[in-house]
């Protein structure tokens, strides 16, 4: 009670809690019951009460020892004004370190990239964490049917079960055990132990168990240790491994350490593999737990298992696994079954229409690919998007690999705040958006309802007098234009089915360009996002359709000479929506986090201003993250960036942490982590910031109604800034 005052113990007194922690006595003998199990670090929302507690929880950012004695309190009924005690004592101990969060908000699950961690980035305290985000909703396990879908009715079943048989003498009988592999086995024994039984046994086939210890480890950039991981024999040097040869992805753990950091590890290593096997439809992995063996399945929807089962008790089940990962052929292991490669070439056949005939093009395919879109807005007269030459409708699909498979609901992880697995009601943070500015020039009749983007009006603003926009709507005084209302988001829809049911086509486009991250100058990077600029706004004014997934992947460089004179071009509409109709139907929020615009962060639709945004963000990521092979001085890259902020943490801390860096200092911080060959671009960035971010009683983000409000000044920017460049002949080229 020493940390009350007389005062304080008054009120206590006065104010019995009663019986209103029995809920939460409950649920802190659960924890404490499975502590040693999960290895609890403080994620479950156990005072739920305590905003800042809860939210220090959420994020787990303390382990739960600190907690603890006031849990034991509970638990154990101690006296209100004790409990009380521990309490305050709790709350002034969170509050020497950082201050939390906003309150998460959002009433539908949200998918996490991983895919921003790169280069050395990509070490497992990173990786890690981002894969559990995106595996959260979507992992099921012991579904039903696996077995029968991936190991049984199979061209190679006799040939497993003539080997289970040839190594029966390595099974007892009287007590149900493979014999050599001792109880409490190391992973070194076991391992030795599996690769005996494929020595004696699989050594005709073409693919082969193999593992990566010490320094013999998995690829360059991302390098990573596998107990045991399948490999075809025929690689090109057996000794040295590359993800882009791994087939299936392997772990082992004693029997008590099978818990979420077991799957996250495999889960980071088929990262990998998808990451160096783009074109991979799913990819086999399994772990094996003391004598417990589990077979996984990761697709683009996420991660299914089958029912686990114990290799001494069902010795054959376990001989058909392991043979089946050896012997499958191509399509069985889940890999690219569309594509041919001949003399070290990539070809796809695709169907296509030419003068009214329907025929079929060999296409020589870039190794890198790029992204696909939706053919839609051509007929609306858009120019600047990718034209399709050949389309392939289905290779296949989510629903198809899945078939003959009972899903139920997703396995909810333990240690995971309650929060993050039910639906809030909570409402959005407050945003420094239009309505909150009282002396907003906002058209008097503007109901303050929810309403779509007019795109009708569009037009008739645009063909206002410069004059009577430079009076009334002047980007350099404050926020005198009018400004859209806000509407809930609606990238986050409410989905029954237990899976998204991805389909993956293919598309042949021309003109043929390569990724805007592969420029090679500072010219030719501003030529190719001002174009870009350019094509949206024909997209959003003449096409009547809003992007919505402006990143670095979906803006490529093309030839002006073949490209109607567009130096960058968008690809990629997958999650377009059209005006005046419903979203395009993303299960959740998508895309790259670092790309996204504060206001979408927050749970705002997406505006046209929010993907205008999202080009600043494409700037200054392509300067300070890709630009340093222009680099000509002896500089040195920035060992940690500011931008990590930008996909690190929840939405809530990004969305700060992007408010912060678009006010006048954030951004210089940005700036200085440019290499010196881009000193030409600062400017340019921060006159955008100024024309996105005028300041009116704090970060103004709202979406102007008139869109010429921001394309106009942000075209004219990059003009004015390609010139300069010209004239004082800063042309460096990689």
């Amino acid at each position: 009670m020493e940390h009350l005052t007389s005062e304080e113990r008054v009120t206590v007194e006065q104010n019995p809690l009663g019986d209103s922690l029995i809920t939460v006595r409950e649920a802190l003998r659960d924890v404490e019951a499975c502590i040693t199990e999960e290895e609890a670090t403080g994620k479950d929302a156990l005072v739920s009460d305590l905003t800042a507690i809860r939210l220090r929880l959420q994020k787990g950012d303390f382990e739960h020892k600190i907690f603890r004695p006031l849990s034991q309190l509970v638990i154990n009924q101690a006296p209100d004004p004790d409990i009380w005690s521990a309490v305050v004592a709790l709350i002034r101990a969170i509050n020497h370190s950082t201050p939390p969060p906003s309150l998460p908000y959002f009433d539908t699950p949200i998918t996490h990239s991983s895919a921003s961690q790169q280069g050395s980035e990509q070490t497992r305290k990173k990786i890690e964490p981002r894969v559990f985000e995106e595996i959260r909703y979507c992992t099921h396990r012991a579904v039903e049917g696996f077995h029968e879908k991936y190991f049984q009715g199979r061209s190679w079943n006799r040939r497993a079960k003539r080997i289970y048989h040839a190594c029966k003498d390595r099974y007892r009988d009287t007590d149900k055990r493979w014999k050599k592999l001792p109880n409490a086995a190391s992973e070194d024994d076991v391992c030795n132990w599996w690769l005996s039984l494929q020595r004696d046994f699989l050594d005709k086939e073409k693919a082969s168990y193999f593992r990566s210890s010490g320094s013999n480890r998995i690829g360059a950039e991302a390098q990573r240790q596998l107990d045991l991981f399948v490999k075809s024999k025929g690689a090109a040097n057996e000794a040295k491994h590359d993800w882009r040869e791994v087939l299936v992805v392997g772990e082992l753990k004693k029997a008590d350490q099978k818990n979420k950091g077991l799957w996250l590890q495999v889960g980071s290593a088929v990262r990998n593999v998808f990451a160096s096997q783009p074109t991979r439809r799913f990819v086999h992995a399994f772990t094996l737990t003391g004598t417990e063996l589990e077979t996984w399945v990761f697709d683009r929807s996420g991660p299914y298992s089958g029912a686990t089962f114990d290799i001494h008790e069902e010795p054959e089940k376990f001989i058909q696994v392991i043979c089946g990962y050896v012997m499958m052929n191509d399509e069985e292991l889940g890999l690219d079954t569309f594509t041919r490669r001949k003399d070290n070439k990539l070809f796809a056949i695709i169907p296509a229409e030419t003068q009214e005939k329907k025929r079929k093009l060999k296409l020589e395919l870039d190794p890198s690919p790029i992204a696909s879109q939706r053919a839609i807005a051509h007929e609306r007269g858009v120019k600047g998007l990718a034209k399709v030459v050949g389309y392939q409708q289905e290779i296949t699909s989510i629903s198809k690999l899945r078939e003959n498979l009972t899903f139920s609901t997703p396995y909810k992880f333990r240690g995971v705040p309650r929060s993050a697995n039910t639906s809030s009601q909570s409402q959005p943070p407050i945003s420094h958006s239009f309505s909150q500015f009282h002396d907003l020039s906002i058209i008097s009749n503007v109901s303050r309802k929810r309403k779509s983007i007019d795109s009708a009006s569009y037009a008739n603003k645009r063909s206002r007098s410069n004059s009577q926009l430079a009076r009334t709507e002047q980007v350099g005084d404050p926020i005198k234009y009018p400004v859209q209302e806000p509407e809930g988001t609606s990238l986050i829809q409410q989905v029954e089915t237990p899976f998204d049911n991805r389909i993956l086509r293919a598309l042949a486009i021309s003109p043929a360009g390569r990724s805007v991250t592969q420029f090679s100058s500072v010219i030719e990077l501003l030529e190719t996002l001002r174009d870009a600029v350019v094509v949206h706004r024909s997209l959003l004014l003449d096409g009547r359709i809003l992007h919505r997934d402006i990143s670095e992947n979906n803006i490529i460089i093309t030839n002006p000479e073949k490209a109607d004179g567009f130096r960058g071009m968008l690809i990629d509409l997958d999650l377009a929506k059209e005006d005046g109709k419903g979203p395009s139907g993303a299960r959740h929020r998508t895309g790259t986090m670092e790309f996204m615009a504060i206001e979408v962060l927050l749970g705002i639709s997406h505006t046209y201003r929010h993907d205008v945004e999202a080009f600043f963000y494409v700037l200054l990521w392509l300067c300070a993250r890709r630009g340093w092979h222009l680099s000509t001085k002896l500089e040195r890259r920035p060992k940690k960036s500011m931008l990590s902020r930008w996909y690190s943490g929840s939405y809530e801390e990004i969305a700060q942490n992007k408010r912060g860096d678009m006010d006048k200092n954030g951004l210089d911080m940005i700036l200085n982590e440019f290499p010196s060959t881009f000193d030409s671009v600062k400017p340019l960035c921060r006159t955008i910031r100024d024309i996105l971010f005028p300041h009116k009683d704090g970060l103004f983000t709202g979406t102007p109604r008139d869109p010429e409000i921001l394309y106009a000044p942000i075209i004219k920017a990059f003009d004015d800034t390609l010139i300069e460049i010209k004239e004082t002949g800063d042309t460096v080229k990689a």
